[in-house]
């Protein structure tokens, strides 16, 4: 029989294989956060350049429809001027007033100017 008690209150010494342990899952982790920053930067540039893409599209098309635009403005303008013309020649035309009957055509009255307020008394 030994002198010595069968328990021991000494903490167990720690081997070398323990402190490799914890350094495999954080190199892991590590690698894993690094390829989602990866994969977040390359989709951000994927993004970037679709958008200029679509910011050079809708600049073209624009373009194209300005021409489109100022036609519609003078045909516009022209139907005006032709109304108008009709409303005139109705007062004095019977064919005219016709027409005018028939298909309803009437002249708004135009838009009172907005009134500046007036300036302080001093």
């Amino acid at each position: 029989m030994s002198s010595e008690p069968d328990y021991n209150f000494n903490p167990p010494a720690a081997s070398n294989s323990d402190t490799g342990s914890l350094q495999l899952p954080f190199a892991l982790l590590t690698a894993a956060i690094a390829v989602l920053m990866v994969a977040q930067t390359v989709n951000v540039f994927k993004s970037h350049g679709t958008l200029r893409d679509g910011q050079v599209k809708l600049t073209d098309a624009y373009r194209q429809r300005e021409t489109l635009v100022k036609q519609s403005q003078d045909l516009q303008q022209k139907l005006q001027n032709l109304v108008l013309d009709l409303l005139l020649l109705s007062k004095t035309d019977e064919d005219a007033k016709q027409i005018v009957a028939k298909y309803n055509i009437q002249q708004n009255a135009p838009a009172a100017p907005e009134s500046t307020p007036a300036a302080p008394a001093k």
